[in-house]
């Protein structure tokens, strides 16, 4: 197909599509695609009026037939998001049951006029390469996006909460959770599976990024009289029962602060605590039509035992932290896993332990056990931010960021963390989309607020082992 310099889409309010921009314009708002969103949407316009099957798209779109039905859902469900085709039934990529996609809207292509060529398309151009030059160069810069990263963190150089933050990224509302106040010493295992619930269970939100308001930095607990929200919990132990009390308190909004209680034990913990996430996010922000209660809830595990360990490599996780910690918790999900109570957190976090050994040592074994176990918990659970994440970045492990992307977008999209916007990053330096990259990277500052440890041992192991080198 020969690219049209724009395709004007006929919706209710007209869409520019500029494929060599990877760029949308709706109503004078530029909104950025990822190159695979770009590509697709230029297949559905090829193809007009024509029923696409899934698998037809795949081998089409991603010119591969490994791509499961699932991927190729959620890259036209985020697709559909960027066109603001939110509401059923959609109407520009329509589902017709059991057969597949239509895209059937009015398309034109205006006259085109001549783009003046720039500073940067001449200094683009100056600078091709040969591609085994290119890769040496993304390599390169991938890493120096790492020591940069990296030395940020060391130096508590964080980004204040005032900066501007991107369109698409303003309605994600920052929730900072203090340590929650025991009555008594003898809760605080308790207090602690209580938090990293709360933790989990706010992260796994679209429009809340939940953070540890003990490792701020000071920048970050400066803005707070002004943004964002805060939690203060406290717990206590009557008679068999546990006592849980929650402060939302909003700084911008004081009125709309408001207080949780729950009673609960440890047989009833996970709904009793789900129970308390639910009415925290119809605090902070109202339910949107396509909400799913299972968002804000385990469902996958029933024994509190496990949930203790899987709850520490979960707050580990969105850290990006590794290191004797971590490697304590890899043996313990080992045995959760080895004694039948496998579920895809459990996959998932073992995955990610693997990729950090793999990191560390550099053993083509951690590397491909990796991949396995991610493409475990992606089966379980292809819906889970935490098994999107853990794929993605055992495909990048595995030198594939062409596949690692829609996993990592999706992430991104649905449950917004510095660590999915940092691996994205990643995934377009390493796919020759710098400025992807940068977009991706700009946005993982702009969420990282914690100043000791977030993401630093998973930057610093790709530093040290030249992660995501490719082949020349």
């Amino acid at each position: 197909m020969t690219r049209s310099h724009c395709f004007i889409l006929q919706h209710d309010s007209p869409i520019s599509f500029y494929p060599d921009k990877n760029q949308l314009m709706i109503d004078s708002e530029e909104i950025h695609l990822e190159p695979l969103q770009a590509k697709l949407l230029s297949y559905f316009i090829e193809n007009r009026g024509k029923v696409l099957s899934t698998q037809q798209i795949a081998a089409d779109v991603w010119q591969r037939t490994q791509v499961s039905d699932n991927l190729v859902r959620q890259v036209i469900s985020l697709l559909r998001s960027q066109l603001q085709d939110k509401t059923r039934p959609y109407r520009i990529i329509q589902t017709i049951p059991k057969q597949g996609y239509l895209f059937d809207i009015e398309v034109t292509e205006p006259s085109i006029t001549p783009t003046p060529i720039t500073e940067e398309a001449v200094l683009l151009t100056r600078t091709t390469k040969p591609k085994n030059k290119r890769l040496v160069l993304a390599v390169a810069t991938i890493l120096t996006v790492g020591i940069i990263a990296a030395w940020a963190v060391q130096n508590g150089d964080t980004i204040d909460d005032t900066t501007v933050i991107t369109a698409q990224q303003s309605d994600v509302v920052p929730v900072y959770i203090h340590d929650i106040t025991l009555d008594s010493a003898s809760n605080f295992e308790m207090a602690e599976s209580v938090y990293n619930y709360l933790f989990y269970g706010l992260n796994s939100a679209k429009n809340l990024s939940g953070y540890h308001y003990s490792q701020l930095s000071q920048q970050s607990k400066q803005s707070l009289a002004n943004h964002g929200v805060e939690l203060k919990s406290w717990i206590k132990k009557v008679d068999s029962n546990y006592v849980l009390s929650v402060l939302v308190q909003n700084n911008h909004q004081p009125n709309q602060s408001q207080k949780v209680e729950k009673t609960f034990n440890q047989d009833n913990f996970f709904d009793a605590i789900g129970d308390v996430i639910l009415e925290i996010k119809a605090i902070i922000a109202p339910m949107s039509p396509d909400y799913e209660v299972a968002s804000h809830r385990v469902t996958s595990i029933s024994n509190y035992d496990d949930w203790k360990v899987i709850s520490e490599g979960i707050s580990l996780f969105y850290q990006g932290k590794g290191g004797p910690a971590f490697s304590d918790i890899a043996q313990q999900l080992n045995a959760i896993q080895q004694q039948g109570r496998d579920s895809y957190l459990v996959s998932a976090l073992l995955s990610y332990s693997e990729s950090l050994a793999y990191l560390r040592e550099h053993k083509q074994e951690d590397r491909e056990q990796a991949l396995h176990s991610a493409k475990q918990a992606f089966e379980l659970n292809p819906r889970c931010d935490i098994a999107n994440l853990t794929l993605g970045l055992a495909l990048l492990i595995n030198q594939h960021p062409n596949q690692a992307f829609p996993y990592l977008f999706y992430a991104a999209e649905s449950t917004p963390s510095p660590i999915s916007f940092y691996l994205l990053s990643v995934a377009d330096k390493l796919a020759d989309n710098p400025k992807g990259s940068q977009y991706n990277y700009q946005r993982y500052t702009e969420m990282k607020k914690e100043h000791n440890g977030q993401l630093f041992d998973l930057i610093e192991s790709s530093q040290k082992a030249n992660l995501f080198q490719t082949a020349e």
